[in-house]
């Protein structure tokens, strides 16, 4: 064999190399880009409490700002205002109230398998009705049924 024909086959063999390390490359891309596809398609797990929070602070306001409301919750009472909520928040949702002073804890039977958002607001007396003298706490507990 001539020293002409090792040389040439010596670039023949290294070309062939070259060819199978870019080969490499594009099925590794090939791969990678599969793999991000696929995963850039499963479902992503939407964070909604944000805006459970807001309409629940939105309900707060509202409830704290209407006469009738305010008096019932300060005398203990929540008929008016859970009929506002049940109007106020969808179907497929559920929620409790919960009257309490102002020190004290207000805890609820709320369901264990779910999340449970829960606002609370504190109810002062009006010039004209203030009994016992204290602020209430209202806790509103709202949860998907």
């Amino acid at each position: 064999m001539t020293i002409h024909y090792l040389i040439k086959n010596q670039k023949m063999q290294n070309k062939k190399a070259f060819i199978r390390i870019v080969e490499a490359v594009i099925a590794i891309m090939i791969i990678i880009t599969a793999v991000l596809l696929i995963a850039n398609k499963q479902p992503k797990k939407t964070d909604i409490s944000e805006s459970i929070y807001e309409k629940q602070r939105q309900m707060l306001e509202i409830i704290s700002n209407n006469e009738d409301m305010r008096n019932e919750i300060i005398n203990s009472n929540t008929i008016l205002t859970n009929e506002f909520i049940l109007k106020n928040i969808p179907e497929s949702w559920d929620f409790i109230t919960n009257i309490c002073d102002t020190d004290q804890l207000c805890n609820q039977n709320t369901p264990n398998d779910r999340d449970v958002y829960v606002s609370e607001t504190i109810m002062s007396a009006t010039l004209t009705n203030y009994p016992n003298k204290k602020s209430k706490k209202l806790m509103f507990f709202i949860w998907r049924k």
